[in-house]
């Protein structure tokens, strides 16, 4: 006698657990890998945000940092166009100025530390909100090299007028400086001088300029002499080894003449100084 191919009531009501044991597992696996391509773009989003930041504070200049930046601002909800808004992402930035030291060769070099955090919140598939936190740094060195300018073209009325026995100023020509490491200074100048009146000028008669660090004159050969018959286009280039860190320090320029003849005034100067980090 031929068995019936038919399912018992038993088998039926097995076959549609197991099927709803498998459609459980797929419901889970489905909702689990959405939740980890949300945190992958989460995660991505907050990374983004701090490489931006990262990126533009990068771009300023060793002083234009500041000693020590904190700032702190919210991103915002960014709409990425899929029908709503996205996590906000809060983002700080701190800069803090660090050093490099070599205690053996004496060297302390400044450098701006520059930290990024983003951080946004999180909600697992139970419904618990975690904050999440992105952390991206990097530095900016001290520059090499500095360099400062000041060029001067006064009036007929108010240009400065040299006159004869000590050095005097030159207003306007001078310069400020002040590095945190040893400094080889380079000073260049130049200046242009008007004759008014050249009455009792004799072919020998000298005009004088002198570099002055700190108020006191530059010695060994750095002074520059020209007849003031020329009517000279006056040039010097000079070097100062080692000048010292963390100090405040004035390259002024002065001049003087050897007669009390004539009436000679500034037409035109500048001034220049290169620093190099000291080896």
């Amino acid at each position: 006698m031929k068995r019936k191919n038919s399912f018992t009531l038993l088998e039926i009501i097995i076959s549609i657990i197991i099927v709803g044991i498998g459609l459980s597992t797929i419901a889970v696996v489905f909702m689990g890998g959405r939740f980890m391509l949300k945190q992958a773009e989460n995660k991505s989003r907050a990374t983004s945000v701090a490489a931006q930041k990262l990126e533009e504070y990068l771009t300023k200049s060793f002083t234009g940092l500041g000693g020590l930046t904190q700032l702190t601002q919210t991103y915002g909800d960014v709409d990425t166009g899929t029908g709503g808004a996205d996590i906000p992402v809060d983002w700080r930035v701190n800069v803090t100025t660090k050093w490099e030291i070599n205690a053996s060769l004496g060297i302390r070099i400044p450098y701006k530390y520059i930290e990024v955090t983003a951080s946004y919140n999180e909600q697992s598939p139970s419904g618990a909100v975690q904050r999440r936190v992105v952390k991206l740094a990097n530095i900016v060195p001290y520059p090499y090299m500095h360099t400062q300018i000041i060029k001067i073209e006064p009036t007929s009325g108010s240009a400065p007028r040299v006159n004869a026995g000590a050095y005097q100023s030159i207003n306007g020509l001078s310069l400020n400086f002040n590095y945190p490491v040893n400094k080889d200074v380079m000073v260049i100048y130049n200046i242009s001088i008007h004759i008014d009146n050249d009455t009792g000028i004799t072919p020998i008669d000298t005009i004088y300029t002198g570099c002055f660090l700190d108020g006191h004159v530059i010695p060994e050969g750095t002074e520059t002499r020209t007849p003031i018959s020329m009517q000279p286009y006056i040039s010097n280039v000079l070097a100062l080894s080692g000048v010292g860190s963390d100090t405040n320090h004035t390259i002024q320029i002065k001049w003087k003449k050897d007669t009390i003849h004539g009436n000679i005034r500034l037409k035109e100067a500048n001034l220049m100084i290169v620093s190099t980090e000291r080896q």
